[in-house]
């Protein structure tokens, strides 16, 4: 049954992970959504602007989009590696 559960964790946070991503190789809009409207169960847009607020408060006008960028790929890394910690303990 946990492994289930491992499981269901792991493709929820593959989301966040991807959204990550997903933000980081594109084009930034000053009107974009930071995520999906498929999946409205996880707080993923209070996230990406929460990372959005930070950047742009720390940085200046012209650099906040690297920054945020940069803020976005890191917490997807961080995701990532949730993800592997969780398979090592649970499937190996």
């Amino acid at each position: 049954m946990e492994k289930i559960l491992a499981v269901v964790v792991m493709v929820l946070l593959l989301y966040v992970a991807g959204n990550a991503f997903h933000i980081v190789f594109k084009t930034y809009q000053e009107d974009d959504e930071f995520h999906h409207p498929t999946l409205e169960i996880l707080p993923v847009h209070w996230i990406m602007d929460f990372l959005l607020f930070i950047s742009r408060k720390l940085a200046p006008a012209t650099y906040f989009v690297v920054l945020f960028k940069t803020l976005s790929f890191l917490y997807g890394l961080f995701i990532v590696g949730v993800i592997i910690l969780i398979l090592s303990f649970f499937f190996f």
